[in-house]
């Protein structure tokens, strides 16, 4: 096959245009840092970029659930706390009151102390964290807690608020009123009277205005212990959550960081090594633009003639 001037010359061209493309390349690499600036350049690695970068979202809405999760427990805690606080205080006034030779104004003071500590219980069960009531179930709009003729009363319900930490892994965040405070399922097996706290407190307070000093030092005494004993299980329940948390925001943390890397390595260029490359390009166009000068150079004069 004979080869023409015009052939060698569109030879020389189309390679020509194909060095400038790759200098071209690299010098976006290098301006960009970045491997691919489009899906044509690499579509493999940009399939794998584009999983990485959904995995890092996914993470991210995780992260977010597991510190949204944490300010909650901690506020649970916290109030479960005041919770306590207040029980133990029942038992001192509930221990003083089964004191027969108080007098009357003694045992009314008293009584005033157990209805004020009462409120203060409705006020804490009402307890919410970023404007969502912590203790009302799925309820988180309503106030779970009302006094109600002397009587603390849950008005939310038994619902668990899930959250998802990672994929297929969630958990229920959230403490009921029901099981913070025992006001629901505390019935006496042998006599079948509620023993629920709201209806504790009140039989603590009749039973300070009637002197019932044998009911307060046996029966109601031995119901706060019992309360006392509820709320340190849920604290403990409570803690447990609280260091979940804590383990999965650690995991957490440590996948979006080794997928952030594993990203940097798909996307990312290596400089030291994208700057060889261009340097190379580079030379071989400068040779290319030299040696076709040197080949061309005759037939183009000619052509010129």
């Amino acid at each position: 096959m004979r080869v023409t001037n015009s052939m060698l010359l569109k030879n020389y061209t189309r390679n020509l245009h194909k060095n400038l493309n790759k200098m071209s390349k690299y010098q976006n690499q290098l301006s960009s840092g970045k491997e691919i600036s489009k899906p044509s350049d690499d579509p493999f690695l940009v399939t794998r970029s584009m999983a990485l970068h959904t995995e890092i979202d996914k993470n991210e809405q995780y992260k977010r659930n597991i510190e949204d999760s944490i300010g909650w427990i901690d506020t649970t805690d916290s109030a479960m706390q005041n919770v306590t606080d207040i029980i133990h205080r029942m038992k001192e006034l509930t221990t003083y009151g089964a004191n027969g030779s108080l007098s009357d104004t003694d045992r009314q003071a008293l009584s005033e102390e157990v209805k004020q500590l009462t409120d203060q219980l409705g006020q804490i069960g009402s307890t919410n964290f970023d404007g969502r009531y912590i203790f009302g179930g799925q309820e988180t709009t309503e106030a779970p807690f009302k006094v109600e003729g002397g009587v603390l009363k849950y008005k939310g319900d038994k619902g668990e608020l899930e959250r998802e930490f990672s994929p297929n892994v969630s958990m229920a965040v959230n403490l009921t009123g029901a099981e913070m405070m025992g006001l629901e399922g505390s019935v006496d097996t042998e006599n079948g009277t509620d023993t629920s706290l709201g209806v504790t407190l009140k039989e603590i307070v009749d039973a300070l205005d009637s002197n019932d000093t044998e009911k307060l030092s046996g029966e109601l005494l031995g119901d706060i212990d019992n309360h006392l004993d509820n709320i340190l299980r849920a604290r403990a329940k409570v803690g447990a959550k609280s260091n979940r948390l804590k383990a999965a925001n650690k995991k957490n943390e440590a996948e979006t960081l080794n997928t952030i890397e594993f990203l940097s390595k798909t996307e990312d260029i290596d400089v030291a090594e994208k700057v060889m490359q261009y340097k190379n390009m580079e030379n071989v166009y400068r040779s290319s633009l030299q040696t076709g000068a040197k080949i061309l150079q005759p037939s183009l004069l000619d052509f010129l003639r």
